[in-house]
């Protein structure tokens, strides 16, 4: 038996729904998002840009809310810039403020998100991949109370280009040790899944609420789902 395959005994007990999309495939390591994901920043951030376009008069666009969702600071101020006919350093400098001073007043870690990352940390090594700048994805987890659970930590200004593109999963996969091919992917935006998928990691999509899941190996409305923690507890 090969390492990572469960044995026939074990394989019997996977829940039918992971089964279904994994077979007898368990992963070497794990990458996890961060926002909206694991801790409740999306809402943080969502307060922060409709403040800024509302502060710099911008008028958004059918699809924007779409592009938004999941994007890189760099992306969200050059799209609210460009519909308010503002500088883009000026949008870029209010959004890292007003998201600064948020944060400040706490954040909230998503119900599940500790659980899972213990197990999980429990089997194999895992990196959070995240579409903020470093230095806030450090301070969010730290926050958060979930730094410790990392050995590896990608973000939009340690790959040349941020998600939706693949360098953020291909370089945690590296990092840990992996094959892409051999590692999972755990995502709640579109734009994320997307970098997973086409770095060639397994995906699970845990998406927002209000938001479509985006295409996965498997969906999953939350991290508390029971099943998922007896699929982790066969690896």
């Amino acid at each position: 038996m090969s390492a990572g395959t469960p044995s026939r005994a074990v394989a019997a007990e996977i829940p039918a729904r992971f089964a279904a999309a994994f077979g007898d495939w368990t992963p070497q390591a794990v990458v996890f998002d961060c926002d909206g994901l694991l801790l409740d920043t999306e809402s943080i951030w969502q307060l922060t840009e409709d403040r800024v376009v509302a502060a710099h008069g911008a008028v958004l666009q059918d699809g924007d809310q779409a592009l938004l969702h999941g994007s890189t600071i760099e992306v969200a101020s050059e799209l609210i810039a460009r519909r308010a006919g503002h500088a883009e350093q000026a949008v870029r400098e209010d959004l890292h403020r007003e998201f600064d001073r948020e944060l400040a007043a706490g954040i909230r870690t998503l119900p599940g998100a500790a659980e899972i990352l213990q197990l999980a940390g429990s089997k194999v090594p895992l990196a959070c991949a995240s579409n903020s700048w470093l230095d806030s994805l450090e301070d969010k987890l730290r926050l958060g109370g979930l730094r410790d659970h990392f050995t590896v930590l990608e973000a939009s200004d340690t790959v040349e280009r941020p998600k939706p593109a693949p360098d953020m999963y291909a370089a945690a996969a590296r990092a840990l040790g992996a094959e892409p091919s051999r590692v999972l992917a755990f995502e709640d935006s579109g734009t994320g899944a997307r970098a997973a998928r086409e770095a060639g990691l397994r995906l699970i999509a845990v998406p927002t609420g209000g938001h479509p899941a985006p295409p996965a190996d498997l969906a999953l409305t939350a991290l508390t789902d029971p099943e998922l923690r007896a699929w982790i507890t066969l690896w």
